[in-house]
């Protein structure tokens, strides 16, 4: 894929676009999966947060913590301190902060997706997704487990080494995506939410 042109980058509202298209080495192609994974799985975190801190502050916790996670990798810079203000409300049991938190939450990401939407839909002649040749799965495993013993052991070279392996194979979208997030997350040396979002990724 060619890399995205000149210093213009597609605007979206709550998104600070030039470093998210940092992150994703300049590939527009897959700036636009990666915000579309996003619209995709996350609109309805919010409140699938509010109803776990009725019945399960664990739960909440981690789709807190996870949504925490996805906002910092996509540049999300009025997303991101809310929610980091929320995970840490609920880490340390403060639930007077709840309220104005969730529902700004609540009322930004579906907000932040139909900016994505609406973004995505203005560009025009956007080229589809190349998908390129099948990975072998073996392989595929094999370094998710080598990246998994790597992230355990927080060997920063390895991890580096790995993600860069999986961000230049030709993955599936939904693969792609999982491994731009945990290149960001090493590049920060933030080897724990790596290794919490590889062990989500591979076994739900």
């Amino acid at each position: 894929m060619e890399p995205y042109p000149g210093d213009q980058y597609p605007s979206i509202p709550g998104i600070d676009s030039a470093e998210l298209m940092e992150r994703v080495g300049d590939d527009l192609d897959l700036f636009w999966e990666v915000l579309g994974e996003f619209s995709d799985f996350y609109r309805e975190t919010p409140t699938q947060i509010a109803q776990a801190l009725e019945q399960d502050p664990t739960t909440a916790r981690q789709l807190a913590h996870t949504l925490k996670g996805v906002l910092g990798n996509l540049a999300a810079i009025e997303l991101f301190p809310v929610c980091t203000a929320l995970h840490q409300a609920i880490r340390e049991g403060h639930p007077q902060d709840y309220p104005p938190l969730l529902a700004t939450l609540s009322a930004g990401i579906p907000a932040l997706c139909d900016a994505i939407a609406a973004a995505r839909d203005g560009v025009v002649g956007a080229p589809l997704p190349d998908p390129g040749p099948s990975v072998d799965p073996d392989w595929l495993a094999q370094r998710y487990a080598a990246l998994g013993a790597a992230l355990a052991g927080h060997q920063a070279r390895d991890c580096k080494t790995l993600a860069e392996e999986l961000a230049a194979a030709a993955l599936p979208t939904a693969e792609r995506a999982c491994c731009t997030e945990l290149q960001g997350l090493i590049r920060a040396y933030r080897f724990q939410d790596a290794q919490a979002l590889l062990e989500q990724h591979l076994h739900g």
